[in-house]
């Protein structure tokens, strides 16, 4: 892995790569189509309701739900093409994982900023008009895709002058493409820090949120929906961000260790797919929008989930 020259010091296998390529496909494709299916009626309702469109949790929802599957589309498009050719080019590889690395900032921050709304929303239900007016909902939309945007423009800007542009690979890692560019202690070191500052801060944000909502709605917590509710929460966030975190930290450790790099894209993709169940379908004025759209729907009475 000391060259990038195409003479296979950039490879590596544990498990046969066409294998390990078609694992991969079918891991990306299904959770894409699963969380596609998940993800359709909740935009439907969000944005042929008015009611719900002035409300900012549900514009971050729909805008988290675009993110999430442009990054499964990402996924499934480049393990398509790299199963088909049974490798990928350096500079193909590169464009994946900086694509990869700003929508999982995207996710990040919208998901922030739906910590920080709720948070808000309960504790000062009096002043959250004021404080998120429908300009400042529009400004915070546009300003999270903004900043991937740049970020993603900056990173290609950067590859396509420091990258061998058609150099096969056959594994599409970053401890692979980095080698490959010139200062890349620099590169790495840049990427682990900011990477360390984006996951610890934001963690930190939300785990705030979180334990402020508990402990001022502790009474509420009492009843089965509330923890059902908490709970998933959690297990979406843990379930997203460990993959994340080995990924970035560790992946140089575990290298050789194809089942575990399966395991790890196996679980980032669940988390990714929670989404939808976590903060959308447990939402009650969602559930009574979806439940309009079923057939008979008028002559019945709505469930109440637990």
């Amino acid at each position: 892995m000391e060259n990038c020259n195409g003479t296979g010091s950039l490879w590596y296998e544990q498990i046969q790569t066409e294998l390990f390529l078609k694992i991969k496909l079918v891991i990306t494709s299904v959770s894409c189509l699963v969380n596609l299916l998940l993800s359709l009626p909740l935009l439907f309702v969000i944005t042929r309701n008015p009611s719900v469109q002035h409300k900012l949790r549900y514009v971050l929802l729909a805008n988290l739900l675009i993110c999430d599957n442009l990054q499964l589309l990402l996924g499934t498009v480049h393990f398509s093409t790299s199963f088909y050719l049974l490798h990928c080019s350096l500079i193909n590889c590169f464009m994946f994982i900086i694509l990869s690395f700003n929508f999982c900032t995207v996710e990040i921050f919208f998901t922030i900023a739906f910590s920080v709304d709720r948070c808000i929303a309960i504790k000062w239900p009096l002043q959250y008009e004021t404080i998120f007016s429908s300009g400042r909902k529009k400004t915070i939309v546009a300003a999270v895709w903004l900043l991937a945007i740049l970020l993603t423009l900056v990173a290609l800007f950067v590859a396509l002058n420091k990258l061998p542009m058609n150099v096969p690979i056959e594994r599409c890692h970053l401890f692979i493409v980095a080698p490959c560019l010139s200062d890349s202690g620099i590169f790495e070191g840049y990427n682990t820090l900011m990477s360390a500052i984006l996951l610890l801060g934001s963690y930190v944000c939300i785990l705030g949120c979180l334990l402020l909502l508990c402990w001022d709605i502790r009474l509420f917590l009492k009843t089965q929906r509330a923890w059902v509710t908490l709970v998933m929460q959690v297990l979406q966030l843990i379930f997203y961000s460990a993959p994340l975190l080995v990924d970035i930290f560790l992946i140089k450790n575990l290298k050789h260790m194809d089942d575990i790099d399966l395991t790890i894209s196996a679980i980032f993709n669940l988390g990714i797919s929670l989404v939808p169940l976590v903060y959308g379908y447990r939402s009650v004025e969602l559930q009574g929008l979806l439940w309009k759209l079923l057939p008979l729907s008028r002559n019945t009475i709505q469930p109440i989930s637990c």
